[in-house]
């Protein structure tokens, strides 16, 4: 189940994005979560491993006409979750890190 404080992946539109990070807050409106559009996602990897936080990550707020779809970030079929990813490669827990 989808709640604050569940990593997630958000598929926009208008223009076609798509976000990883961790869900702050449902709103009525739409959701705020922080995190960063995932074709930052490798560099974010490497600044961190270089101990860096990352400049990519922001705080968001996406209104509900935007998104398209939420999916929880999770392993499946044996494919490995960005979250397991970032752990794997880095060493750290990602939803700590993010929420740091």
């Amino acid at each position: 189940m989808i709640g604050e404080k569940s990593l997630i992946i958000a598929y926009l539109e208008s223009p076609k994005e798509r976000f990883f990070g961790v869900l702050l807050k449902l709103h009525s409106s739409g959701i705020i979560m922080r995190g960063l559009n995932l074709e930052s996602f490798n560099t974010w990897i490497v600044e961190v491993n270089q101990g860096k936080k990352g400049s990519a990550i922001s705080t968001f707020f996406f209104p509900w006409r935007r998104v398209e779809k939420l999916m929880l970030d999770e392993e499946r079929d044996g494919v490995e979750s960005l979250s397991g990813t970032f752990s794997r490669r880095t060493g750290k827990d990602v939803l700590n890190f993010l929420l740091d």
